[in-house]
């Protein structure tokens, strides 16, 4: 049976860095959404917990009750307002035309826009959109933003950074004690000037990415189902995609792209961790390529297969089937 591998030690040292950048724990927001980017949110949960991180963002309410047991603090990013909100959870307004549709006394935090330009309110909108928030008897407990290339550093991030310091000061005027959060993993690892005054959500760089000092926490396995020889000649999988050029013993393993991995059209040189090579297309249960034996590491680093398909290592990720085991080793 497939298997995903965390690796708890590496894991709690990414958890050390990211404290030591943020200069304490209580700083930290833990971004659990889509099962801890494919990871596993129950598994992990309770190591963020003993490092002293009370605080997690996760995609919607189904999220939340999953980990609920593990933070006093949980807020929801994607959220339709419903009139049945959970007291204990905290939402994220994202589209201030809703406000009337949560329930009176929701616990929130305003998503300002300050250039992603997915939603949230301008920041010269701020002042109408807290007089709504109260009127409609929301509880504004936070704001924050999200940079739209932080990773990058260029001209735009330096301007969503000054005008969320714009909506820190209104937001001030009006409310104390206020949470602020706009940096994410990429923020904290590449600025030069850490805000003291805000959270940091951290989301990628807790497994492993963003940063070369950071250790990959995930490692994908398949199991063998069979075994066979290939004669010169003699194909595998749909289409003859490949075929051998000579005499080759090959195993087909438990894992496809139902289960999340891409399909790969045999086209090319897909490697594995062991660099050998995917032999003709995956399908949806299964791969075949050189027999490796009983167990065989498919990736330990999302950005190889990445690279391949011409995408990002979140992709990769999140798509790694929630019923696969994950299992801390």
């Amino acid at each position: 049976m497939s298997v995903i591998k965390l690796n708890q030690k590496s894991y709690e040292n990414n958890l050390k860095q990211i404290i030591e950048k943020a200069e304490n724990p209580s700083k930290i927001i833990c971004v659990f959404k889509d099962n801890a980017y494919g990871h596993g949110a129950k598994i992990l949960a309770p190591i963020p917990k003993k490092f002293g991180i009370n605080f997690v963002a996760v995609k919607n309410e189904k999220e939340a009750y999953e980990i609920q047991e593990f933070f006093k603090n949980i807020l929801i990013l994607s959220h339709k307002p419903n009139g049945n909100e959970n007291p204990q959870f905290i939402y994220a307004l994202n589209e201030i035309s809703k406000v009337k549709e949560y329930k009176t006394g929701t616990k929130i935090h305003l998503k300002i826009d300050t250039g992603m330009h997915r939603n949230g309110v301008f920041v010269e909108n701020i002042e109408d959109a807290f007089f709504k928030i109260d009127k409609a008897g929301l509880i504004l407990e936070g704001i924050f933003t999200h940079f739209s290339s932080a990773d990058e550093l260029d001209g735009s991030f330096f301007i969503q950074k000054q005008k969320f310091h714009q909506a820190k000061i209104l937001a001030q005027k009006k409310y104390d004690h206020l949470i602020f959060h706009s940096f994410n993993s990429a923020a904290l690892f590449r600025a030069q000037d850490i805000p003291k005054d805000e959270l940091f959500r951290i989301g990628i760089a807790q497994f492993g990415y963003g940063d070369e000092k950071l250790e990959k926490i995930l490692s994908l396995y398949a199991h063998k189902l069979s075994e066979r020889i290939l004669e010169s000649g003699q194909s595998v999988g749909y289409g003859r995609s490949f075929s051998a050029y000579e005499k080759i013993k090959i195993a087909t393993y438990d894992l496809g792209y139902a289960d999340g991995l891409f399909r790969y059209n045999g086209k090319g040189d897909l490697a594995l961790a062991n660099h050998k090579n995917i032999l003709g297309k995956i399908s949806m249960d299964s791969f075949s390529c050189e027999d490796c034996g009983e167990e065989i590491c498919v990736f330990n680093d999302a950005n190889l297969w990445a690279d391949f398909f011409n995408t990002i290592s979140y992709e990769i990720l999140v798509k790694l089937h929630p019923d696969i085991p994950r299992i801390l080793v």
